[in-house]
Parts: C-alpha cells; structure tokens; sequence
C-alpha cells in the first residue's frame, strides 16, 4: 500500500479512535438515571462526572509524553482495556451487582467511602482513556498532513470526538429505550473495541515533501546570488520570540541562504544562519530571534502558557457545567414545579439535548478548523483572533440559558453551547501547536494545558452543584450564616449534603431559580476570557511585528553582503 493510501487509512481510523474517545460527553444522559438508582445528590452525581473530567484532562501530559516518545500503539492499547473496564464496573453498579452501599443498610443512608471510591476510580478511567485515544489519534493526524491541511485534518479528528455523545446516545435510545445500563455496557464495547483496534494500525504518514515554502531565483546569469528560502511564517510568524529552545522546525520563522551552484561564488555564506548570533542590530536592542520549540520547564516558565490556560479553564469549565447538567436543567424546565413527571418524556428531552450539543460540538471542531485554516491562509491572519470570538459565543449561550424557561426552548441552549465548546476545541490546539511547536514536544505540551480544565470543570460543576442542591426541596445546603467562619460553614455543609434524605428530597421544584447563580457565575467567568484573549492578540501582534522586523533587517544585510 503507498503512502497515500496508508495516510487516509489512518485518519480515517484516527476519527473512529476520536468518536471512541468523547464518550464521557454522554454522561449527561444517563446521569439522572444514575442518581435515581443509586440515590445520591447533584452533588455526588457532579463528583462522579468530575472523575471523568478528571481522567481526561489530568492525565494528558503523561498521555502526552507517552505518545511523543513512543507513538500510538501503547497508549491505545492501554486506553482501550482502561475504558472497557472502567464502564464494566459502572454498569455493575446500576444493575445492583455492585452496591454503593453496605448490605442491610437503606437505600436512602450514606454511601459506603470505600464503594463511591471504586465508582469513581472507574469514572477516572473512562476518561483517561479518552484522552489517551485523542492525543494518539491527533499526533498522528497532525503528523501526517501539511500546514496547509492540518488544522481540517485535526478537525475532522475532534469533531469525532465531539460527535461521541450523539453517536451513543443514538444508539442506547433505539437500542435500550433510554434505559442506562444498556447504553453503559454499549459504550463499554463501542469504546474499548475501537481503540484496542486502532493500536495495531495507527501511525503518523508525514507528507513526503516540506510544504510552506517559497523559493526566490536569481536573475539568470547571476550565479553568484544565492537562492533565498522562506519559510511561510515569514509573513505570518507563530512562534513566540521569548525563552523557547533552539531546535530548528519547518513551522517556525527561518531564512535559509542557499551557497550557489557555481564553484566561482565570491561570498561563502553558511547554508543556515546562525540565530544564536548576536552582532544583528535587533539583537543589540535587546531583541532576540524566534525560536520554535518549547519544552515543558521552558513552557511553564512563560506568561502566555498560563494566560491561554486560564482562558481554557474557564471557557472549559463553562461547557462541561453545561455539559454535564443539561440532563438536569432538561429535568427543571419540563416538570415545571411538579412533583411528578413523565420520566419517557423527560429522559426523551435530555437525550435530544445531549444529542443537539454532540452533533453541534462537532460541527464547530470542524468549522472551527476550516475558519482557522481560511483565516491564516487567505487573510493572513493570526489564529489568536479567532478565540475572542469562541468567548462571545460562550458569552451568548449562558446568557440565553438565564432566560429560556421552557424545555422546548432548550435546544437552542444546546446548540449555542455545543458550536462554542467545539471551536474552542480546535482554535486553542491549534494556537498551541504553533505558539509552542510542532516537534517532538507537541502533545506533551497540549497535555500541560488540558490541565486547566481540570480546575475549571471541578470548579463550575460544584457551583452547580451547590446552588442546585440549596434550592431542592431537602434544602441540603441550607442558606450561609454570615457570622459563621469559613472552616465551620465548609463541614456544615459537607455535612449536609452527606445526611441521608426522604425520597425527593433532592428534587428542585423552583425552575431557573434551581441553577440560575451557577449560569449568572459562568457569564462573568467568560466575560474575564473574553478580555484576556483580547489582550492576547493585541500582544501577539506586537510580537509578530517585532519578528517580521527581525527577518527583513536580516535579509537587507545578508543580500548586501552578496552584493
């Protein structure tokens, strides 16, 4: 098989590795089944979607490394038993087989610490394995195509990533009629199977030729000019010009001399500047060339790494609050203050939720790459731009969410959130590959910053989970004293939401009110983001001109020294 062939049999296995690897997106939808049958609170039920989260992006730097400095296979192969086993063990739980609690003790008392530790232990699984399928299965995608076709390439992977939650809720509605055990054991096979698979057969095809390159000739007859190579960051720069590493990639800004052909050339340049030179009057003000590459210590030393990371916390923090709940602000929204519901309908608007957001979520990881794509390429535009606008579609859809009080409204929720979530899915990678290089670091480092949302989901997904459960009919989370000191009103309401409850008492009849602070925190959140990455670009662009700069004192010199 020739290259080409193997190429497009990889990405294509590299999307279904990426469909395999989203599957903690369905939690929604068998979330409220899960806290019926097991009877817990928003709260433990956040807990245990946060051990999801958690596997996923708290692993990504050891997934991270692994995968840049073994490739593809072991990574898979571990993730594919990790996620077979981890779903096993929760479906165990909600047949019964495996109890949360000691034996003899109410369905309604404390759960057992040991049991939950062993539910969430296989949550955290299931999550590691995702991320240990998406970053093989994007490293080798991004491996294998061009500049020019990466971002789509990489997009086409995470819009299989985003699409998961549809995929399998999809299929567990026809399959299992709603019912959260069947669906569990699908996604058990539907996510092991792929990836065990895909550890035989993926690996990175790089594209036969260097792309991005422009070569100027000499006037015939003038052999002693050399010929002069740029690179196509010299017109639009990407890296960052502070405290990266020296090693040479294709991706960064250079400017290779070539010496001539002929024997007679009376200028002997070097075919590769030296950047560690310090005698260029930009270096003598203080300026330095643009590097390309960083490593981790060199990353997490740098000001931009930490400003992006506190953007994707908090843009990543809203959508998996979202994400994770949207089963149950479907829930509110349709019982409309009754105590009774019909659980068919119900659970028939959270998988139509949780089915808008995935298929929206993968829409925008496409359309987000396309646009990355255009914009850089026809509009010589930084990717950097692009993140401004993910904040104020996320700006848009918390804002919606305040005012929808009907579940009929929710899809447009749904979708606002699923576009942004899935943009900013493929904007932030991308700004990372090319910010901090697309060497042998580069899912390693993207594993350091898929750190963030570990901070952000934790921290919105309890907010949520506080404000729902202080407006459930238990009242778990009783208002605050304000007299009470900090560490008293923590174990009183730890507590809390311990104590064993009535039957509904975990319920929230109040409509918007049940969540609204949790949104209200969430819109603030991304206003902050939308500032930072304004301020990004803004500084970006400072740093691109100081590098165009840079490159053109350069090229004048070295043509009069031919000269």
């Amino acid at each position: 098989m020739d290259d080409n062939r193997r190429r497009w049999l990889v990405f294509g296995l590299c999307i279904l590795v990426g469909l395999a690897s989203g599957s903690n997106y369905v939690y929604s939808a068998y979330a409220p089944q899960l806290a019926t049958e097991l009877h817990v609170s928003s709260t433990t039920v956040n807990l245990i979607g946060l051990a999801g989260n958690l596997g996923v992006y708290a692993t990504g730097p050891i997934w991270g490394k692994m995968v840049d400095s073994r490739g593809q296979r072991l990574p898979l192969l571990l993730g594919g038993f990790s996620t077979l086993a981890g779903y096993s063990i929760i479906r165990l739980f909600l047949v019964h087989t495996l109890s949360l609690r000691s034996a003899g003790a109410s369905p309604h008392s404390l759960p057992s610490s040991p049991r939950l530790a062993i539910l969430l232990v296989a949550m955290f699984l299931t999550g590691s394995a995702g991320s240990a399928g998406l970053a093989s299965a994007v490293n080798a995608t991004a491996k294998s195509f061009p500049d020019a076709q990466r971002a789509s390439a990489t997009g086409a992977v995470l819009a299989g990533f985003g699409l998961s939650a549809f995929f399998f809720s999809s299929l567990g509605r026809v399959f299992f009629a709603g019912e959260a055990a069947g669906l569990v054991g699908l996604l058990a096979l539907g996510t092991g199977l792929p990836m065990i698979t895909g550890s035989f057969f993926i690996k990175a095809v790089p594209p036969a030729s260097k792309e991005g390159y422009e070569r100027i000739q000499g006037h015939a007859g003038d052999s002693h000019i050399p010929e002069i190579i740029f690179d196509s960051g010299f017109r639009s720069s990407v890296d960052e010009q502070r405290g990266r590493t020296s090693t040479s990639s294709r991706n960064g800004p250079s400017l290779e001399l070539i010496r001539s052909r002929s024997s007679n050339t009376p200028h002997a340049i070097p075919p590769r500047l030296d950047r560690n030179d310090s005698s260029g009057p930009l270096l003598k003000s203080g300026h330095t060339p643009p590097r390309t590459e960083y490593s981790p210590l060199v990353l997490l030393r740098t000001p931009s790494f930490y400003l992006l990371a506190l953007v994707l916390a908090i843009l990543c923090g809203t959508g998996l609050m979202y994400i994770n709940n949207v089963g149950t602000v479907a829930l509110v929204l349709a019982r409309q203050g009754r105590a009774g519901y019909n659980k068919k309908e119900v659970s028939g608007w959270q998988s139509q939720n949780v089915g808008i957001i995935s298929i929206w979520n993968c829409l925008g990881r496409i359309g987000g790459g396309i646009a990355s794509d255009v914009w850089k390429a026809r509009f010589n535009g930084q990717r950097i731009w692009l993140l401004p606008v993910v904040a104020g579609l996320f700006i848009l859809s918390q804002t919606v969410a305040l005012f929808t009080t009907h579940v009929e409204s929710l899809w447009f929720v749904s979708t606002l959130l699923g576009v942004s979530y899935g943009c900013l899915f493929n904007v932030l990678p991308m700004l990372v590959l090319e910010w901090y290089g697309m060497g042998e670091l580069t899912i390693q480092n993207f594993g350091w910053i898929c750190v963030a949302p570990v901070i952000g989901g934790n921290l919105f997904n309890l907010i949520f989970g506080k404000v729902y459960d202080s407006h459930s009919v238990g009242r778990i989370a009783a208002p605050d004293n304000p007299a009470e000191d900090p560490v008293s009103a923590v174990v009183r309401l730890t507590i809390r939401t311990l104590t064993p409850r009535a039957e509904g008492a975990h319920d929230c009849l109040l409509g918007v009110p049940c969540y609204a602070a949790a949104f209200e925190t969430s819109l603030f959140g991304c206003l902050v983001a939308l500032g930072i990455s304004l301020g990004l670009g803004w500084d970006r662009e400072k740093q691109v001109k100081v590098e165009r700069d840079y490159l053109s004192v350069l090229l004048l010199s070295q043509l009069k020294c031919v000269c």
